[in-house]
């Protein structure tokens, strides 16, 4: 479930470079709800019972995002993000204390890094469709102990 956040996070800045002089008019700015059947779980972990991506501001200069996961319990789980698109770390609200998230956004994709204080990482790089209506991130989970498990996130705007 950590991955999912994380990588839901990774996101919200796909293409917002090509937007720069409209950056919160078009694009990444909405809401985009999470495609189990086009995404990867992790191995052995049950997948979330859903996931809502809200992105409020998406530019090189600034990205502010919401993330809401519903475990396979049923509990509600919420991570934000309010920083910059330059690749400076920032912290993750809502992850455990000192995750940070360093976002880079350039034309048409992104490329995230999140580190947790624990050592494991998760990095990854998220692309916009043509028709701006899906969102999709590979990247790699790792463990910070030699482990690590690729994945795909696909996230379709509401």
């Amino acid at each position: 479930m950590q991955r999912l956040m994380l990588a839901g996070a990774l996101a919200l800045a796909a293409v917002s470079a090509p937007l720069a002089a409209s950056a919160d008019s078009l694009g990444l700015v909405g809401r985009w709800h999470w495609n189990s059947s086009q995404s990867s779980s992790t191995p052995g972990e049950a997948p979330p019972r859903d996931v809502l991506l809200v992105i409020q501001s998406a530019s090189p200069a600034h990205m502010q995002w919401e993330l809401t996961i519903v475990d396979p319990a049923g509990a509600r789980h919420v991570q934000s993000f309010s920083g910059s698109g330059d690749g400076k770390p920032a912290a993750v609200s809502g992850a455990p204390p000192g995750t940070t998230g360093a976002l880079t956004v350039s034309a048409n994709s992104y490329e995230a890094v999140y580190s947790n204080p624990d050592g494991s990482s998760d990095r990854s790089t998220c692309s916009l469709s043509p028709d701006r209506q899906k969102l999709t991130c590979h990247g790699t989970d790792s463990d910070g102990k030699g482990h690590s498990v690729p994945y795909t996130d696909v996230y379709d705007r509401q």
